[in-house]
Parts: structure tokens; C-alpha cells; sequence
């Protein structure tokens, strides 16, 4: 993935501004920043309420809750009925669970050995790529988060390697899901939030493998 420079985040919200368009902003990998100051969000730079900025608990405490929020600015009634209408309600034990684990102090604490935790493990991930896959990949090495962007050979097909991957149970999200218009054929996602260990390092070297068959 890739960080936005401020002042274009601020560029950005100031164009749809003008045009009198929302901006919807999805921020739910910010907590997990590794650097030693959060991203500014373009939330910061709303001056008149039209960034719905969206966050999680998912990614960053319990992905079994599906607990998540919004700050939505001047949209607050409609985002509420909408709501309503779709699911009316979201499970009231799990938010209560997660309110008491933030009112003590204990989710900032979580929050510092989480960040730790996925940079280790993002670099051993990285060096793994880059000494099972083939020369001619490349890999980013993200500002946070756990996901991996990488970037193959022309020739391989990523939908092709990933139902490959599938007979070895090795799990991989190929790039041309993540676009509109078919591209990416060649790239892949990997998760690097499993914590290191002999079996994710065999997954690894098992990928490697099936791409320089191709």
C-alpha cells in the first residue's frame, strides 16, 4: 500500500468541496501505523462536515466482532435511517465489551504490542519473498497495516496461481480483484498478520515454487 502526502489529502477534500461532493474515507488500518506518528486523516482537514470518516475494531482488536464507527459529519441523520434500514441494530454485548475495554485504558496498550508486533512480522515476510520468489519480484514495504502488495513476473498469471495455491491450502488474493478495469493480472496480496512460524515460512517457499514453474 502507499501513504498520501497531507497537503494532497488536503488538495483532495478542498476539490470536493467545491464540486459539493462527499468524501467517504475509510480508515480502518489506521491505528496499525508503524511509524511513531498516527496518518493524518482527511477528516482532519474538513472544514464542513462532508467526510465520512470510517474506522473498525475488526482489524485492530476482535475480527469476529464486527464492531465498527463513523464520524459523518453533516450526514449524521441519513447515515442513521440508513442504518435502521438495513440491519437496525448491531450486536449490543459485543459493543459494550469493547466500551469497557477502551474506558480502561487498556486498548492504547493493545494498540503499541499490536504495531510492534505486525512491523516483525512484516519483515520477516518480506525477507522470505525475497529469498523464495523469483529475482525479478518486487515487494512494498508498507508504513502499516498487515498486507503485502507483490508484484510478479508478466508472465504469471495471479489467478491462475492462486487456485495453484489452493491445492496446497495456501491462501493468496489475487490483484485483479482489487481493480475495476482487469488489472494487476500479475500481482498478489499476501497477509502477513499470521504470526511467523515454520508453516508460514513452508507456505512461503511452496509459492515460490509454483511460480517459477510457470
Amino acid at each position: 500500500g502507499s501513504c498520501m502526502p497531507d497537503e494532497n489529502k488536503k488538495r483532495l477534500v478542498e476539490m470536493l468541496f467545491k464540486k459539493d461532493i462527499p468524501l467517504i474515507e475509510d480508515d480502518i488500518y489506521g491505528e496499525l501505523f508503524f511509524g511513531k506518528k498516527r496518518p493524518t486523516t482527511c477528516k482532519a482537514f474538513d472544514k464542513k462536515g462532508m467526510v465520512l470518516q470510517c474506522g473498525s475494531f475488526s482489524k485492530s482488536l476482535a475480527p469476529g466482532y464486527r464492531i465498527g464507527w463513523v464520524a459523518p459529519g453533516k450526514f449524521k441523520e441519513k447515515l442513521i435511517r440508513m442504518k435502521r434500514m438495513n440491519n437496525v441494530s448491531t450486536n449490543t454485548l459485543a459493543q459494550a465489551a469493547i466500551a469497557h475495554f477502551l474506558q480502561n485504558g487498556r486498548y492504547e496498550l493493545h494498540l503499541r504490542h499490536l504495531r510492534k508486533a505486525l512491523h516483525t512480522q512484516s519483515l520477516r515476510y518480506i525477507q522470505a519473498v525475497t529469498e523464495y520468489f523469483p529475482e525479478d519480484t518486487r515487494i512494498t514495504r508498507p508504513q502499516g497495516g498487515f498486507a503485502l502488495w507483490v508484484e510478479m513476473n508478466k508472465k504469471v498469471d495471479a489467478y491462475k496461481l492462486h487456485k495453484r495455491a489452493l491445492k496446497h491450502n495456501i491462501g493468496i488474493a489475487p490483484g485483479h480483484i482489487f481493480s475495476t478495469q482487469g488489472q494487476f493480472q500479475n500481482y498478489i496480496r499476501l497477509t502477513c498478520g499470521l504470526p511467523w512460524n515454520d508453516r508460514v515460512e513452508e507456505a512461503i517457499k511452496t509459492l515460490g515454487e509454483l511460480i517459477r514453474k510457470v
